[in-house]
């Protein structure tokens, strides 16, 4: 059934932001709406055995304003995704980027490797080992392998502002896609096949890459080689409350 799943998903206990994701421990957090995920499965249910781009926007809007806690809250929850989003960058434009391991990468010494094998090491070296892993991990890999699809033998120095751009929006738009799906739970068992199962996860994907990329795009529009790590990782924030507002406003 592609990536979504039959799991529960986080209950009505679960933290709004999970110790490994919070980008900014120690600060305070609202408590967390018992029923914060009641609208937004019950719409998602309704997609996903429907098809119906209403029940579609329903879901996401009930997910951006109280589902997910609002776009600021969402920011949080997402931050070891930024983080590692960062450090992507930071790799990808030739920087050496110390690890959590403390071992330092530096994909500059990868040209001449197949392109196969560099976007291995990068998905090893980036994947941090928390909650999110699973997911960054597959975002990470779906990101690479659109951008360099093709590419037999790696050169650094071909990896242009445009790949770099379609990366980064790539990543981040799977990212918040596979926490949506996560999000659902058993909202995707109301599928009757599992043609009605990818159908509805291309059509959520469709949907978050279209305003991700509209968010970035406007960002990136300059060029993105000259932004520091620090700088990406604060766009990427930024793009997720903007992204949360627009959806805020979907009834």
């Amino acid at each position: 059934m592609g990536t979504s799943q039959s799991s529960t998903g986080p209950n009505r206990r679960s933290a709004l932001v999970p110790s490994w994701a919070d980008d900014q421990p120690g600060q305070p957090l609202p408590p967390p709406d018992e029923n914060r995920f009641r609208a937004f499965r019950a719409s998602l249910g309704k997609f996903v055995s429907s098809g119906s781009d209403k029940y579609l926007k329903s879901a996401i809007g009930h997910y951006a304003r109280t589902a997910s806690g609002g776009g600021t809250i969402a920011a949080r929850r997402l931050g070891s995704i930024t983080k590692t989003g960062g450090a992507l960058f930071g790799a990808l434009t030739g920087n050496t980027v110390k690890l959590d391991n403390g071992k330092i990468f530096d994909i500059t010494k990868l040209s001449g490797l197949p392109c196969e094998s560099v976007m291995q090491q990068l998905l090893e070296a980036l994947t941090p080992e928390d909650g999110d892993s699973e997911k960054i991990r597959a975002a990470l890999s779906n990101a690479l392998i659109e951008a360099l699809d093709g590419v037999e033998v790696f050169d650094a120095n071909n990896i242009t502002d445009d790949i770099l751009i379609s990366i980064m929006i790539n990543y981040l738009a799977e990212s918040i896609f596979l926490q949506i799906v996560m999000d659902g739970g058993r909202s995707w068992n109301k599928a009757e096949t599992t043609t009605d199962a990818l159908r509805a996860e291309k059509q959520l994907r469709e949907l978050v890459k279209v305003i991700v990329d509209k968010q970035l795009e406007l960002v990136f529009s300059n060029g993105i080689g000259h932004l520091s790590q620090t700088q990406v990782i604060e766009i990427e924030k930024n793009a997720i409350v903007n992204v949360w507002t627009e959806w805020e406003s979907f009834q």
